[in-house]
């Protein structure tokens, strides 16, 4: 036997090489193999092999037609007999695929299940004639750039330090995706956001530093197993490239985290100054949420009946005043899985009203409860029956006996003022024209869906002319056609609807509040007072009339009481979206344009659908220097709908960018959607006025702009904003006295609106009076007026500033 042993022993050293001789290049069969310059060469073609499989290869190529165990190969190229033995069974298949060998019928390489490889063909040596073509064939230059490529190759599938590293970006970048989508629905704010980035940023040279140290010891066992000079200079190289790859990473995290530090910082400055406003979690004693309604299987009932329903409900409810109602607007998100704690939590209340109606041909039935939210023991239940035609009689009946039940619930009765019987129609074709129109106005907030809801309306009213809160919601949609058109004869028709709805004597909030609307947009700012503090006189919490304060405040230049309004509506009703954009759009009359996108933002968040909202979001990015982004929201507006002052918005991007002919298709285009208002005339009028060629086409423009602008007048003759523009239409038709009479009126408001100073400084320049238009500008600058805008706007002269 120990003969026979010394013998083989004999045989192999006769035609095996040692390693170190293989190293430098060996045949198998038709294959060429040469380590050092990490390729295969098989029929002329250079095929890279990683640097593992070329080990591999090297192990089998010692022992040829031998079975040589996993655990060895594992232990003398991975240094571990415990490494994973996916590692080997990769290798091996590189170097079939690269041999062209197969698995099932091998010519070089022999799977023996649960004992090992065999390599088939034995090596033989190199010939010099051979190799040196091999190599020098593709040049001198190629083949050191090749060389390099694959030992860059071999370094970064070697190296657990930067597989790592790819890996844990990859994941941090999608759990950056998901956070963006998710935070938001969760209420986390943008703080709560960068907080978790610095967290990663720190966790990541931890997992950098403790990957590197584990694989330098696994490297250490390595070279203690190795006397190959080349492996070693190998490993030298790579531990350079790793500790600069290191050091590099490292300050860019650095860099990185202190940047995200500093954002940080700036929102903590800020937590006084405008920015989004912080719900309280405390719940709110006695408050009641009505969830949605369920519909029961096999129930036929339209969408809007269903949720008109609970509309109507809450609304009523609202006016007892005698407990906190949840508004709907306040519950934007789907608590259909959540628990009855979960919901006292998330929405801070104590009690909970259910529904669910059952509908066939004729009749409708409703079972309504009331649950306590912490314990979900039910209080109270009921269940109302009708006929369809009897619809509003049922939702008298709910409001009457929830009224009642609440009373026994609720035993605080601390405030015992009467309060007058809702009223509603019980003319079921009013009650159903009135509910589909308040459905289109909750989803939509464009033109058409105003004309729609308008046509709703009136079928309302005409079935019923008593029905007040129709009546107050006509005189709504007409005031929010008129902001959009500048339309007098909206305004007009807003007039008639709200004096309606005053003269049948119905004392409700949302009725006082509409009505406040109409005196405030009027100037009419104590009348529009006195119906705000009625609504708030009937609910406190009436966040339309905190807001509807907050705008007179404003209009009057009490900046501080504004604002004060504006963050308690958000207060009350953080869920409300208008909430958001009206304080987004005082923060932006105000020039802070940072603040006011944070707003715009989260109100996008709430109502995804509303292009008024993505307008006024395009707008904010366009003054805080975001241009590019705020011409592609206005250009995904105009997409979604035409919207007049979106295309108008465009036009003045264009016209910035001296794009004049983008421009008159814009400005076209929202004319085209609001032919009455004089603002998108002025514009158009300016962009043929810098057009030497095509000036006398901007005189007859200019002075249907002051038409309109003088018929508005009739709205507010006070308004600082329309005198302004009006004073700056004269002095472009050379009105310049009548130019400076109109200017002294404005001047007498003490406004901070930039748009209004920026108008008197074009009236100042054009009746040549341009030390006093750059104290305008100046002061629209002041106030928030980018610097960047004026350095590029035509119509100021620009020598001599």
């Amino acid at each position: 036997m120990e003969i026979q042993a010394m013998s083989v022993t004999s045989a192999s050293h006769n035609t095996v090489q040692a390693i170190p001789a293989l190293h430098n290049g060996f045949c198998l069969g038709e294959a060429t193999v040469l380590p050092a310059q990490g390729f295969i060469v098989l029929r002329g073609e250079h095929r890279h092999v990683s640097a593992k499989a070329l080990e591999v290869l090297l192990q089998l190529a010692q022992q040829p037609e031998t079975v040589v165990g996993a655990q060895e190969l594992l232990t003398a190229v991975w240094g571990d007999a415990n490494a994973a033995k996916v590692n080997l069974t990769h290798a091996i298949s590189e170097l079939r695929h690269i041999l062209g060998d197969q698995k099932t019928c091998p010519v070089f390489i022999q799977t023996l299940p649960k004992r090992g490889y065999r390599l088939l063909v034995p090596p033989t040596a190199l010939p010099a004639a051979t190799f040196v073509p091999l190599v020098e064939r593709r040049g001198r230059g190629a083949a050191t750039q090749a060389k390099h490529r694959s030992w860059l190759m071999s370094l970064f599938r070697g190296s657990r330090l930067f597989s790592v590293s790819v890996a844990f970006l990859v994941g941090v970048w999608l759990f950056i995706q998901v956070m963006a989508i998710t935070f938001p629905l969760m209420n986390i704010s943008a703080t709560g956001m960068k907080l978790t980035l610095l967290l990663l940023l720190i966790v990541f040279p931890l997992v950098l530093l403790i990957t590197w140290i584990g694989d330098l010891r696994e490297r250490k066992k390595r070279l203690a197993l190795s006397d190959n000079p080349d492996k070693q200079h190998y490993w030298r190289r790579q531990l350079i490239i790793e500790l600069v790859f290191l050091v590099l990473s490292f300050t860019a995290i650095s860099l990185l985290a202190h940047s995200v530090k500093r954002a940080i910082d700036a929102d903590s400055s800020v937590a006084m100054r405008p920015d989004i406003v912080a719900a309280n979690s405390e719940p709110i004693a006695n408050a009641v949420a009505v969830l949605p309604f369920v519909l029961s299987s096999g129930s036929q009932v339209e969408d809007y009946l269903l949720e008109g329903i609970r509309q109507e409900l809450l609304y009523s409810l609202t006016q007892l005043n005698r407990f906190p109602v949840l508004a709907d607007r306040a519950m934007q998100a789907n608590y259909a899985d959540a628990s009855y704690s979960e919901l006292a939590t998330q929405l801070r209340v104590q009690f909970l009203l259910e529904g669910r109606l059952s509908a066939d041909k004729d009749s409708m039935q409703l079972e309504v409860s009331i649950v306590a939210a912490a314990t979900g023991v039910r209080l109270w239940s009921n269940r109302l029956s009708h006929s369809r035609q009897a619809l509003p009689a049922m939702q008298q009946d709910l409001y009457r006996q929830v009224q009642n039940a609440l009373a026994l619930i609720i035993t605080d009765n601390s405030q015992t003022n009467p309060v007058e019987e809702y009223r509603i129609t019980q003319n079921f074709a009013a009650f159903d024209a009135y509910m589909q129109a308040q459905q289109r106005l909750k989803k939509y907030d464009d033109m058409a869906s105003l004309q729609s809801a308008e046509q709703l309306l009136l079928q309302a009213l005409k079935a019923d002319p008593d029905f007040a809160m129709a009546s107050a919601s006509l005189c709504k949609v007409h005031l929010d056609m008129y902001v959009l058109s500048r339309s007098v004869s909206e305004f007009e028709l807003a007039q008639q609807a709200c004096q309606h709805a005053a003269g049948l004597q119905v004392n409700q909030a949302g009725v006082a509040t509409i009505l406040g609307d109409l005196y405030r947009i009027s100037g009419q700012y104590s009348a529009a007072m006195a119906r705000y503090d009625q609504a708030l006189a009937l609910n406190a919490r009436w966040v339309d009339a905190l807001s509807g304060k907050a705008m007179v405040f404003n209009a009057q230049g009490n900046k501080v009481d504004a604002e004060q309004q504006f963050r308690l509506a958000i207060e009350f009703e953080p869920g409300y979206w208008q909430n958001y954009m009206l304080y987004g759009s005082f923060l932006y009359e105000t020039g802070n344009f940072d603040a006011a996108a944070r707003h715009f933002e989260r109100a996008a968040q709430l109502k995804p659908a509303s292009t008024d909202v993505l307008n006024s979001l395009a707008a904010a990015w366009f003054f805080s220097g975001q241009f590019a982004q705020a011409i592609t929201a206005w250009q995904q507006v105009v997409g979604l709908a035409p919207m007049a002052q979106s295309y108008s918005n465009l036009g003045t991007a264009y016209y910035f960018n001296a794009d004049y002919a983008k421009a008159e298709q814009m400005y076209q285009q929202a004319l085209a959607n609001s032919a009455d208002d004089y603002t998108i005339w002025t514009n158009l009028a300016d962009v043929l006025d810098v057009q030497p060629e095509r000036r006398h086409e901007a005189l007859p423009l200019y002075e249907k702009a002051l038409a309109l602008a003088q018929s508005n007048l009739v709205v507010d003759a006070q308004a600082p904003a329309l005198l302004s523009q009006i004073s700056r239409l004269q002095a472009e038709l050379q009105l310049c006295d009548a130019a400076l009479v109109t200017e002294q009126r404005v001047q007498a408001s003490s406004q901070t609106d930039f748009y209004l100073f920026y108008d008197l400084a074009i009236a100042s320049f054009n009746c040549q009076r341009n030390a006093q238009g750059s104290a305008y500008i100046k002061q629209a600058m002041s106030y928030g007026y980018p610097a960047q805008l004026i350095a590029v706007d035509p119509k100021i002269p620009h020598t001599g500033q």
